[in-house]
């Protein structure tokens, strides 16, 4: 099982199988004839010279003697350090040059994710790619799922600034918290949602729920104003109920709910 697996690793960086089979197979057992080398490779004897020919220029085997013709395999390390340092040359050109083919440098489209795993991956993807700062609102089981990669953004100097619904026992950046009165009834009835700003290039809208968890992701520029007016909105009302709680609570009742009662939009 172990030789199947590296003869496919092998043929991800450029052999073929006999040329794997055969490289293998001369690491276990070297100083041996092509002729030897099929019987213990696999490699059918009508292809072991053309295989080893081909071996050869990629310098993974040398010639040890010439009557007969024995062969050894040379250290793989530098051909595999070569074949790193090529595909990390072509991907840099790459990714310089083909930009340089895209007349629509800011098409801004809404990609539609479902289930969790799916979702979870792009927050992930989306927070490895930030690079100066980082808006989010979630509710503390997801804040707590995210933790650690929040705090690799904080060892970064990324600046982090978090509306959170419920609580948790390390703050990683400013945190402002939600009023959570009623807040517990909108899950059951909407599941929890998640709303991400990076940068002021992408956001990402979740929803989490045991039916259908869903989620978009877009650099729409219009989208992102909006996900980073609703977390602006819900921090100033953090920082006023900090400061006037008794009066709004009196006035208006626990969390706004007098309002929020004569709402028919969303009840959240």
């Amino acid at each position: 099982m172990g030789d199947k697996k590296i003869v496919e690793k092998m043929m991800e960086i450029g052999l073929n199988k006999y040329e794997a089979k055969a490289y293998i197979a001369l690491l276990k057992r070297p100083d041996i004839t092509a002729y030897e080398l099929s019987k213990i490779s696999g490699v059918p004897q009508a292809k072991i010279y053309e295989t080893m020919s081909k071996l050869l220029e990629k310098n993974l085997v040398n010639i040890i003697s010439d009557n007969p013709v024995k062969y050894i395999a040379l250290e793989y390390e530098s051909f595999l350090d070569n074949y790193k340092e090529n595909v990390d040359s072509t991907v840099k050109y790459l990714k310089n040059n083909l930009k340089e083919l895209n007349p629509s440098k800011n098409i801004s489209y809404l990609l539609h994710l479902e289930g969790i795993e799916s979702i979870n991956n792009k927050i992930r993807s989306v927070l490895d790619s930030t690079k100066k700062f980082l808006y989010l609102e979630a509710w503390s089981k997801d804040y707590e799922f995210f933790k650690e990669e929040l705090k690799l953004l904080k060892e970064r100097d990324i600046e982090i600034v978090t509306v959170l619904y419920g609580n948790t026992d390390e703050k990683i950046g400013q945190i402002y918290y939600h009023e959570m009165e009623d807040m517990e009834d909108n899950v059951l009835v909407h599941g929890r949602w998640l709303t991400l700003v990076v940068d002021g290039r992408e956001s990402l809208f979740a929803t989490f729920n045991q039916e259908r968890p869903q989620a978009i992701w877009t650099k729409n520029q219009a989208f992102m104003l909006m996900a980073e007016s609703f977390i602006v909105h819900d921090i100033y009302l953090a920082e006023i109920y900090r400061e006037y709680r008794a009066e709004l609570d009196k006035k208006f009742g626990p969390n706004l709910k007098k309002i929020r009662e004569k709402m028919w939009i969303g009840h959240i």
